[in-house]
C-alpha cells in the first residue's frame, strides 16, 4: 500500500487492513455465523447452527457463543488450534490490502456498511473521553477478561464489529454504491439461519481508496460531537482488543509499533442513519425471581417502564441485594415477553430508541448505561466473515 493512501487514512484513525477469506472450495453459507453475544438465552439456536455447520470448516470452530459459557481452557486452545489449522490448510485465503463494500438485506431492508481496521490508539472507552473512537454505553470490564484470554495467542480475528458513522447526507455509502461497477465483487450468498443475503465488493484502486479516505476526513470535520466514530455492536470486543495491543506494544519499539497489526481491529463501518438499519431498545428479563414481590420493590409497571438509563441503577442495586436473581439482556421484544412468562422470571419491555440523539447524548453525557440499544434483529447482527491476521507474519 502507499505511503500516501496509509496518510490520508492515519489522519482519520483507519487503516486499509490485509484481508483473509474463505478458500477454494469451502462454503460461505456454513462458514458465516452470526455473532456469538446473539441468542444467548437460546442454545438450541447454537445447537442447530452447530448441526448445519458438522464437519464443514466455519467460523464457528474460532468463536465462543456467549450461550455456552463459561469458557475454558481447551475451548480457547481449540480456537487457537483451528485458526493456526485454517491457515495452513488453505480454508482462509489472502485476499490483499483492500476494504469492502456490503451489501446485507435484513429485516428491515437493504444495509450498507464498509469493514476497515481502526487504529485502537484513537479509541478509549472512559466516559467522557476525547478520543476519535468512543464507546457509546457503559464497559463492563468485568466482560473483559475471557475475550483478551481468547484474542491472547490468537492469530487471527474474526469481527463481529458494527461501527457508526454520523453521517446524514450519505455521503461514504452512496459514493461507494456508484464504484459497485467497477469493483470485483467477493461474494454473494443467503446466510444462515434466516441471516439474509450478503454481498461484499473488493476496494482496492488508491484513487479509490483516497476517495474513501477524503469522505472520513470531511465527516470529521463536520462532526458537531468532536468525534468520528461510535460503537454500535461489539465494544467489549473491541475493549479487549484495546488491552491485549496495550499488553503488546510495551515489548516494541516506536516503530514496531507504527505497523504492529494488533494495534488495529477490523469492523464494519455503518451509517447512523441507513435505511436498513433499525434500532432497538435492549430488553432486561430477571430470573430467579418472585415476579410480584419484585415488581412492588422496584416499584415497577412492566407495562410503562420509566427510561432505561433511570431504571439500570434501581436493577443494579436489587441485583446485589438479590445474588439469587440474574439478568439477562434480550435484543428481541417478543422473546423478552415469551421468556417471562416462565415461573420466576420477569420481562421488561421498552418500546424505542431514538438514534438521532445518539452523538449528543455521548458527547454530553459520556456513554449510556450497557446494552442500551441495539441495530437490527438478533439475525441482523453481523456474521463473521472476513479475517485478518493480528500476529506479525513475514
Amino acid at each position: 500500500m502507499k505511503e500516501q493512501v496509509r496518510a490520508a487514512f492515519r489522519k482519520v484513525g483507519a487503516r486499509v487492513p490485509a484481508l483473509l477469506l474463505p478458500g477454494a472450495g469451502v462454503d460461505y453459507e456454513t462458514f458465516a455465523v452470526n455473532a456469538c453475544d446473539q441468542f444467548s438465552a437460546e442454545p438450541r439456536y447454537w445447537d442447530e447452527v452447530e448441526r448445519l455447520v458438522g464437519d464443514k470448516p466455519s467460523a464457528f470452530r474460532m468463536i465462543l457463543p456467549e450461550a455456552r459459557l463459561p469458557q475454558t481452557r481447551d475451548k480457547v486452545e481449540a480456537i487457537h488450534e483451528t485458526m493456526s489449522r485454517y491457515l495452513k490448510d488453505g480454508v482462509l485465503r489472502e485476499m490483499g490490502e483492500g476494504l469492502v463494500f456490503l451489501r446485507r438485506e435484513t429485516t428491515g431492508g437493504i444495509r450498507k456498511g464498509l469493514v476497515i481496521a481502526l487504529d485502537l490508539e484513537e479509541y478509549d472507552y472512559t466516559p467522557g473521553s476525547g478520543s476519535l473512537i468512543r464507546a457509546t454505553e457503559k464497559t463492563v470490564t468485568e466482560r473483559l477478561p475471557a475475550r483478551i484470554e481468547i484474542r491472547r495467542g490468537a492469530e487471527l480475528e474474526l469481527p463481529h464489529v458494527m461501527v457508526l458513522l454520523d453521517d446524514r447526507k450519505d455521503l461514504l455509502m452512496t459514493t461507494l454504491e456508484k464504484m459497485t461497477g467497477r469493483l470485483t465483487k467477493l461474494y454473494d450468498f443467503p446466510l444462515m439461519m434466516g441471516g439474509g443475503q450478503l454481498t461484499g465488493f473488493h476496494v482496492t484502486r488508491e484513487e479509490d481508496l483516497l476517495t474513501v479516505a477524503e469522505i472520513l476526513e470531511t465527516l470529521k470535520k463536520e462532526s458537531d460531537a468532536g468525534f468520528l466514530y461510535a460503537m454500535g455492536d461489539g465494544n467489549h470486543s473491541v475493549a479487549a482488543a484495546k488491552a491485549f495491543w496495550e499488553e503488546q506494544k510495551t515489548a516494541l519499539t516506536p516503530e514496531e509499533r507504527e505497523n504492529h497489526p494488533a494495534r488495529f481491529v477490523l469492523v464494519e463501518l455503518v451509517n447512523l442513519y441507513d435505511e436498513g438499519l433499525t434500532f432497538h431498545p435492549i430488553h432486561r428479563l430477571l430470573m430467579n425471581v418472585r415476579k410480584e414481590e419484585t415488581l412492588r420493590e422496584l416499584q415497577l409497571d412492566p407495562a410503562a417502564p420509566p427510561p432505561l438509563q433511570e431504571l439500570q441503577p434501581k436493577l443494579d442495586r436489587f441485583l446485589a441485594e438479590h445474588p439469587e436473581a440474574e439478568l439477562e439482556y434480550i435484543h428481541g421484544a417478543e422473546e423478552c415477553r415469551t421468556l417471562g412468562e416462565r415461573e420466576g422470571s420477569l420481562a421488561i419491555v421498552f418500546e424505542k430508541f431514538d438514534r438521532d440523539t445518539l452523538f449528543r447524548d455521548v458527547k454530553e453525557h459520556g456513554v449510556l448505561c450497557r446494552k442500551s440499544f441495539s441495530m437490527g434483529e438478533a439475525r441482523d447482527k453481523r456474521y463473521y466473515l472476513e479475517a485478518r491476521r493480528i500476529t506479525p507474519h513475514y
